[in-house]
């Protein structure tokens, strides 16, 4: 065994090797405690769900909890439509979303999106959104969401098409100081997207080259 492989097979974080059908084909030490424990189906679902929409590997930020393991990322990848592998990143990151944040306020999600798309885009951008209008008012750091939205449209300004998506997540939730909340997804997609490298320490993202993912916590 390459010294390669026995680090993955005795990494903190599981690995898991499912096929085409669901079916377990490899994983390492950890791997198999999470299956005692966890439902095959769940976690291919997991992995399905949070796949790149073509062959290569993607990263996203999330709260699981699974038995007595806390979990705030996932890297899911596959090089053929025959496997598919996902490791499950124990609760070493960063802290965002352990504890409701200060400064929340009742916030209108599309009003806050067209101030930044109006302040930020060129006018010549042929802007597309596919909006949930059913979502009612929440709570979040109006000042900081907006700070985000600036950068992100800003640095797409002179784009030729831009998406904005925002709907609720089915199936997902956070889990924040014991409380589940759903999740609402603004997905903001473009050709330029690739080339942005943004972080924030409050607010999750997640990058799958031509699109940007914001995940934030339903609270009312």
């Amino acid at each position: 065994m390459s010294l390669y492989k026995e680090f993955i097979d005795n990494s903190l974080d599981p690995y898991i090797l499912f096929n085409a059908e669901g079916e377990i084909l490899e994983y390492n030490k950890e791997g198999e405690y999470i299956l005692s424990i966890s439902k095959k189906d769940e976690l291919f679902n997991l992995a399905v769900s949070h796949a790149s929409m073509s062959f290569g590997f993607k990263h996203s930020f999330l709260h699981i909890d699974i038995g007595h393991s806390t979990f705030c990322a996932i890297t899911v990848g596959y090089k053929d439509s025959d496997h598919i592998g996902l490791m499950l990143h124990k609760n070493v990151c960063s802290k965002k979303l352990h504890a409701i944040q200060e400064n929340l306020q009742l916030a209108n999600i599309f009003t806050l999106l067209d101030i930044a798309i109006t302040t930020n885009l060129d006018e010549n951008t042929n802007l597309f959104t596919e909006y949930d209008v059913s979502i009612p008012e929440f709570k979040l750091n109006i000042n900081r969401f907006l700070q985000l939205l600036n950068k992100i449209f800003k640095a797409l300004k002179t784009s030729q098409e831009v998406l904005v998506k925002v709907h609720i997540a089915t199936g997902r939730n956070m889990k924040i100081e014991g409380k589940k909340y759903q999740v609402v997804t603004i997905v903001i997609q473009s050709k330029e997207i690739e080339q942005l490298h943004i972080e924030d320490e409050e607010f999750i993202l997640t990058f799958d080259k031509k699109s940007l993912t914001i995940e934030l916590p339903f609270i009312l």
